[in-house]
């Protein structure tokens, strides 16, 4: 495969998206009732963070049960990101009613390998933030076994050419980027720019799992 059709991918995201908001928002219900807990303490924890980092206010302690909230939002990203990526890729009889995600051999293969991108693509912040976009870049074909092992798929190995991983890269981040942009550019509300934090990630996770659907549709043309 010699590249990724970006144009067709992104409206084939938005289409998407606009036939399943319907189930996108059902699968979201388990989710988010699990993020609640971290949600509500999140205004204070952003309080606490400015002090710490900026020296803004005063230090104050974190919040009680805040380990177990975070451990609760991390386990409620993944539940939603498994369910997208199986909705998109295996259609809705794939997902739980209300999207509700069970420990399982599925989620623990996907735990491992989300664990390791994430500590791979946030290192590197330590060093230089500009180093991040071309970690991700980079990992962009082990990054694509999440969408597999969501779908219970086994893990693989995937060659792309640089022309695809640069393809992936503009329509998963490069849509996210620009919105971000004309967010900070108009100065919007709070209740606006975490709406539009929640349609990121759907984004992602939409445009994310249609590039692999298309690849894993290639692969197989080739094969046979």
């Amino acid at each position: 495969m010699n590249n990724i059709p970006i144009r067709q991918t992104i409206l084939a995201t938005l289409a998407f998206a606009f036939s399943n908001w319907q189930k996108l928002l059902e699968f979201s219900v388990f989710p988010f009732l699990a993020a609640i807990p971290f949600i509500t303490i999140l205004p204070e924890l952003m309080t606490i963070l400015q002090a710490q980092l900026f020296g803004v206010g005063e230090v104050q302690e974190y919040p009680r049960f805040y380990e177990l909230y975070l451990i609760m939002f991390d386990y409620a990203y993944m539940a939603l990101i498994i369910n997208i990526y199986r909705l998109v890729v295996s259609g809705h009889g794939s997902v739980a009613r209300l999207g509700v995600v069970f420990p399982s051999l599925r989620l623990g293969r996907f735990f491992l390998l989300f664990l390791f991108l994430s500590i791979a693509t946030q290192f590197p912040i330590i060093i230089s933030p500009f180093l991040v976009p071309i970690i991700y870049f980079l990992l962009i074909p082990m990054s694509l076994n999440l969408v597999g092992l969501a779908n219970d798929a086994p893990y693989k190995k995937n060659k792309l050419r640089l022309s695809v991983q640069f393809g992936i890269l503009i329509i998963k981040l490069g849509v996210p980027a620009i919105l971000v942009g004309l967010i900070i550019l108009f100065g919007v509300g709070e209740i606006i720019f975490w709406a539009a934090m929640v349609l990121i990630i759907f984004w992602m996770a939409i445009s994310f799992a249609l590039c692999y659907k298309v690849i894993m549709a290639n692969n197989s043309a080739q094969i046979r």
